[in-house]
């Protein structure tokens, strides 16, 4: 008689991404352009970008409103996750700022980290990958994916108003046993993102 080895989507209790902290505290240091001015009025700008879940359509902004506090948004991928199967999430990444002139930025997606809940071992048969994206629908395509190296994932670049996509793929080895079914993992993706140089000539 076959044991049935399928594990249900909820057995990964929370496949978030905890969101980077890359807050205004940071932002100065970052604006190299260098030119000069008439006396006036000098307004600061905001380095805003807004995340969203593909799946939910889940937005938030990196940074609380406090300006301090690093968001957190959770995925939720659709589907049953059974040896040698995956599910499938993805986050969109907008640069919003209010900043003038050219204002290009790039996200980061660090290496994941996979918990065991309640004492189980199903982290060890877990194994997480990604890839960038022009659409969201591509994320639902099982091709193109490779797992996150210690340095990163890094996005195309982003200009003001525009969009990247990173997808996630979750995948159970074949050769994980019966004995995790019903076990329960947190899998946590830091991600960043960083204003590139807005000058033609360089930094």
């Amino acid at each position: 008689m076959r044991t049935k080895r399928r594990l249900q989507t909820a057995a990964l209790v929370a496949f978030a991404v905890v969101l980077g902290l890359f807050t205004v505290q940071g932002t100065y240091a970052l604006w190299n352009a260098v030119a000069s001015a008439t006396p006036g009025t000098i307004t600061s700008a905001s380095f805003d970008t807004t995340l969203q879940a593909v799946n939910t359509g889940t937005t938030t902004n990196m940074t609380l409103a406090d300006g301090k506090t690093s968001a957190n948004l959770t995925l939720s991928p659709a589907g049953t996750l059974g040896p040698g199967t995956s599910v499938y999430g993805g986050v969109v990444v907008t640069n919003n700022t209010n900043a003038g002139g050219q204002f290009n930025t790039a996200s980061t997606v660090g290496p994941p980290s996979v918990a065991n809940l309640n004492g189980g071992v199903l982290a060890t048969y877990i194994i997480v990958s990604a890839k960038t994206a022009v659409s969201s629908t591509e994320c639902s395509s099982s091709t193109g994916y490779a797992q996150i190296g210690t340095s990163g994932l890094v996005s195309p670049t982003v200009g003001k108003g525009a969009s990247t996509v990173f997808c996630f793929q979750v995948s159970l080895a074949s050769g994980a046993p019966s004995t995790v079914k019903g076990q329960a993992v947190t899998i946590s993706l830091p991600l960043t993102a960083r204003q590139l140089c807005g000058v033609p000539s360089g930094c």
